[in-house]
């Protein structure tokens, strides 16, 4: 993978000229945005060792058999074992979960959507490590991922499209409730998985998040992702999961490895597997059994 700076110009810049023009365009049209939640900002977290469950309980997200504390000790090298006894799944879904933790424990290793330069759909998005940056308009959130440039763009107080054809990030619009932003997503398709677990889903997917700025336990700002996912399909029952970053810079602020102020850092998928933010390491190649 090869890294580069990009300024935050150049990063809307990426996200498509339609688009930023479109910023430009509403913003002088429309004036100043409402008074909302701001949740402009770099944000945050590692690589992701699953969602957590919602903390009031209920049915949650596909969680690893040996528990968070024992995968940080794996390091970089960790073994995703999902727990296919999850009572949300459905059989078959089930038994992708088992089948990829059996292949994983074996050594196996199959490259996930991620690794081989793909998007990674909704929630799975959510996985991504490294530094985040959001941009908020009166009319679109745009979340601008360093990792290999995925970009979802959220239409603000507008309706689904009718009938969306199935997409990587599907139709996403949004509104805020006080100091959340609600996201609606339909029309995904059924290429990527809804976690690090392999876990499935289909066309019938269903995604609603609850995007909120709290503070965190040593009084940093945190930006806390709660979703839940409908999909009959795939699933026996609706699921919540949640998803933390820590803001970058500010008071007990994260300090990310490859970026941080207004700087934005391209990892490209595409062009050389290298560990980001660490010059001259290689990756180990994605089907050794350390490719991870």
């Amino acid at each position: 993978m090869r890294r580069r700076t990009i300024r935050v110009a150049a990063a809307l810049l990426c996200a498509g000229g339609a688009l930023v023009s479109g910023f430009a365009v509403s913003q002088v049209a429309n004036g100043p945005a409402p008074a909302v939640a701001d949740l402009n900002g770099f944000w945050t977290h590692g690589f992701s060792l699953g969602f957590d469950p919602p903390p009031e309980g209920g049915a949650g997200p596909i969680q690893d058999i040996k528990g968070k504390p024992a995968m940080r000790a794996m390091g970089q090298f960790v073994i995703y074992e999902g727990d296919a006894n999850n009572p949300i799944l459905q059989p078959w879904a089930a038994a992708a979960v088992k089948k990829r933790a059996d292949e994983e424990k074996r050594g196996i290793h199959t490259p996930t959507k991620q690794e081989i330069c793909f998007p990674s759909g909704v929630p799975n998005y959510w996985t991504h490590p490294l530094l985040m940056q959001v941009v908020q308009t009166k009319d679109y959130v745009v979340f601008l991922h360093a990792r290999d440039h995925q970009i979802r763009i959220v239409h603000l107080n507008k309706p689904h499209v009718p009938n969306p054809q199935p997409s990587w990030y599907g139709d996403s619009i949004g509104h805020f409730e006080g100091d959340t932003l609600v996201i609606d997503t339909i029309g995904l398709n059924d290429k990527t998985p809804v976690d690090v677990f392999n876990t499935p889903h289909t066309t019938q997917e269903h995604v609603v998040e609850r995007i909120r700025v709290v503070a965190g336990p040593n009084g940093q700002k945190n930006l806390q992702v709660r979703f839940t996912v409908d999909d009959p399909g795939a699933f026996t029952m609706p699921w919540t999961g949640v998803e933390t970053y820590r803001a970058v810079g500010g008071p007990a602020g994260a300090a990310d490895p490859v970026g941080g102020g207004d700087v934005l850092q391209e990892e490209v998928c595409a062009e050389n597997n290298r560990v980001i933010g660490i010059p001259d390491v290689s990756i180990p190649t994605e089907l050794s059994p350390q490719g991870r």
